[in-house]
């Protein structure tokens, strides 16, 4: 096995350059094998590059520990914050109105079962930027790819040097979503995996309703304009329903709440489960980092749980006119935003896919300034920019091989406390997002 002092990216993409016509037949062949096992984004293939993420054990444990104790602390101050009064933590965080309604209603714990973070991965550990807690995607995409990658020549090669693992997210997964249904039912759960007809991730969504069916559960693709309350239950068709693993997000239900009313009305009277109950987005906002690391909110951690989040979670405020702590000096917030957006990262707190992220070293001066005034006293975030970690990654450009320097984030899932996988986006933009144009690939441990 190679040593510890060796680079297993830079290993990988030896063995690419070391044959550049095995690198094109796997360029070739990446697209077709992506198609055959379900891992399409929208119709076609996902975007993806020649290499896997690797990330070594050392880094994977701290990363994994992490990113689990981080969510399940988020999660319990959720219900902490303002004495438990989510309308008054909604306040804090601005939630609209329209979200604010559901995310009030308590189906009681967990609020948290399934959920994918984002972090860079750096010599110091991670630093998580965003908590994806409201339907997130990708689990079954993750271990399709990571089964692609694993069957390729040059990754055998590689793996005959290397001691290289992947630890799949399914199994878990599905364990999870069948072990939150109600007590006492006489057969196995049914489960809805409920989101729009036309969402571009359904491959993803089929993955695991394949895994479901595996499992010996029967599992329905379920659109929520086609589910209802009949006598007592909540329908999907001709199916009643026990467990609904929600991927619909809930912003995009309450702006079609007179279409699924009777899915919302099932949610609010519980007469299924929901896998994750709408609390889980308190947890997710943007807005709720800023609780996290504001001076103002102290009490609600331990001295240990002060320590994981100023090691891992970057320095986040609401975008307002107020006066705050930035290492350990007092500051007016808004002037330090307006001289310091090198530093700086603008976000909406409620949207999701990388829309509308401005990163201050990438924005000119009068954009920023522009930006700050609009979002001052709106539903806006200002986070300290956390350095971005590039590799190369090797592509097959033109009929040629390529290494292009990209940044890359890893993204760990996370199922109830269980050990799973993760899988990192690359791009050569400082916003990593599929959506916005940048690829992904499986994440292996090395060691």
């Amino acid at each position: 096995m190679a040593g510890p002092a060796l680079d297993p990216a830079a290993e990988y993409n030896r063995l690419l350059a070391a044959d550049e016509s095995a690198a094109a037949e796997q360029a070739a062949s990446l697209p077709d094998a992506f198609t055959a096992a379900g891992i399409t984004f929208d119709g076609r293939p996902m975007r993806t590059f020649l290499r896997p993420h690797f990330v070594a054990r050392h880094q994977w444990e701290r990363l994994r520990g992490d990113g689990r104790r981080l969510l399940e602390l988020a999660a319990r101050v959720a219900r902490r914050a303002f004495d438990g009064d989510a309308r008054r933590l909604c306040a804090f965080l601005g939630t609209p109105e329209a979200e604010a309604r559901w995310v009030s209603v308590d189906p009681g714990p967990p609020d948290v079962v399934l959920s994918r973070l984002d972090a860079f991965l750096g010599p110091a550990g991670a630093r998580f930027i965003e908590l994806n807690n409201d339907a997130p995607a990708g689990f079954g995409y993750g271990d399709r790819m990571a089964e692609v990658f694993a069957r390729l020549p040059v990754f055998r090669a590689f793996a005959r040097r290397w001691a290289v693992a992947y630890r799949p997210s399914i199994p878990a997964l599905v364990e999870a979503v069948l072990g939150a249904a109600p007590p006492g039912l006489v057969s196995a759960p049914t489960v809805a995996i409920a989101d729009w007809a036309e969402v571009k991730t359904r491959a993803d969504q089929q993955i695991l309703q394949s895994a479901f069916a595996a499992r010996g559960a029967r599992c329905l693709l379920a659109d929520p304009r086609a589910m209802e309350l009949r006598a007592g239950r909540l329908w999907a068709g001709s199916v009643p329903v026990d467990v609904v693993y929600r991927r619909a997000v809930l912003s995009e239900l309450v702006q079609r709440e007179d279409e699924v009313s009777g899915f919302l009305r099932g949610y609010a009277e519980r007469r299924a489960v929901f896998v994750n109950s709408f609390r889980c987005r308190l947890s997710e906002d943007k807005a709720f980092l800023a609780l996290l690391t504001d001076e103002d909110f102290v009490p609600l951690l331990s001295d240990a749980e002060r320590t994981l989040v100023a090691r891992t979670v970057p320095w986040t405020r609401k975008l307002e006119e107020r006066r705050t702590s930035k290492d350990g000096q007092e500051v007016d917030l808004l002037r330090f935003v307006r001289e310091h957006r090198e530093r700086l990262v603008l976000k909406p707190a409620h949207a999701y896919g990388g829309h509308d992220v401005l990163v201050g070293d990438e924005a000119g001066a009068a954009a920023w300034d522009e930006a700050v005034r609009a979002g001052t006293g709106r539903a806006w975030v200002v986070q300290e920019r956390v350095a971005i970690p590039e590799e190369p990654f090797p592509a097959w450009v033109d009929g040629r091989l390529r290494f292009e320097d990209l940044k890359v984030n890893v993204n760990p899932f996370y199922v109830a406390g269980a050990e799973v996988g993760a899988v990192a986006r690359a791009s050569r933009q400082a916003v990593i997002n599929v959506s916005a144009g940048g690829g992904s690939v499986p994440a292996f441990v090395v060691g």
